[in-house]
């Protein structure tokens, strides 16, 4: 699976723990946040003020599986 701009914060957070390390990462606590089930990847970037393309490379580099 992977994390796209219209992906729920609260999908993305049961995709892999590492999620929220990546949300940390970005002083984000996502996984608190009332607004994880409604809330979208894109939503998240724009109201943080984030760059949404490395937002959601880092999140789909921490869910790949490690070889």
């Amino acid at each position: 699976m992977k994390i796209k701009a219209d992906t729920l914060v609260v999908d993305a957070i049961k995709i892999s723990k590492n999620v929220n390390k990546v949300f940390n990462k970005y002083n984000l606590d996502c996984a608190g946040c009332r607004g994880a089930v409604e809330d979208t990847i894109d939503k998240v970037a724009v109201n943080n003020g984030l760059e949404l393309k490395q937002l959601l490379k880092d999140l789909n580099e921490a869910i790949k599986p490690k070889a």
